[in-house]
């Protein structure tokens, strides 16, 4: 799924491949995560990692977007392989000042619509996701889910080129706004890092790897 977001991204914008420096590979707990990020200079940043965990038996593929250039929304998409099924998340978070219109990812949603849906519960987040993310779970979907992938993806990069330019250090707030609230109330992913490296490197992995708050 990554090859087919950084497709999407570079595709409209230029990438740089940086340096994650000491989270380029977190182990811990039987996981190991490979990092990589990419600088989208004028639009945002690009966060890809891919985890494997207990020889193989689940396996994960995550990608972020943080805007800082642009004034569009923070774009999180996880693909994960585990016990025999395989779920999608493709996450749309409302980082903006203007709030640009990306109503048009729903016609993207309606595409794939016969999918299996998924319910990923209630979190502190949800007032920041948009209407347009989806979730997606079955069994022996991983070639349909990928190419769900590379649509929305490619609907998404599309509408960011079109959103107004911005100060990025009052974007940068917005995402460290963000970033401090998944730290302070948790999630999923978050809450997992802490537990394999602590509150502190945690912190400066979300800040400057996945969602470009600093």
């Amino acid at each position: 799924m990554n090859r087919w977001i950084f497709d999407a991204a570079a595709a409209r914008f230029p990438l740089r491949e940086g340096d994650p420096g000491e989270f380029a590979v977190i182990r811990g707990r039987g996981m190991t995560f490979r990092v990589r990020v990419f600088d989208a200079p004028g639009a945002g940043g690009l966060c890809l990692m891919e985890m494997r965990a207990f020889g193989g038996l689940m396996k994960m593929e995550t990608a972020v977007f943080s805007p800082t250039g642009r004034d569009g929304p923070l774009f999180s998409t996880d693909l994960i392989e585990a016990a025999g099924k395989d779920t999608l998340l493709l996450e749309l978070y409302d980082t903006t000042a203007s709030h640009p219109d990306f109503a048009p990812l729903g016609e993207c949603k309606a595409r794939h619509a016969a999918l299996p849906a998924h319910d990923p519960g209630e979190h502190w987040y949800d007032s920041m996701r948009l209407g347009v993310s989806d979730f997606k779970k079955g069994k022996g979907l991983l070639p349909a889910f990928e190419a769900y992938a590379q649509d929305y993806a490619r609907e998404y990069f599309s509408l960011l080129a079109d959103c107004p330019l911005c100060d990025e250090a009052e974007k940068k707030k917005r995402n460290a706004a963000y970033t401090d609230g998944m730290l302070q109330h948790g999630g999923p992913a978050v809450s997992q890092f802490v537990r394999m490296i602590g509150e502190e490197k945690t912190a400066a992995f979300l800040r400057r790897c996945m969602f470009r708050a600093e």
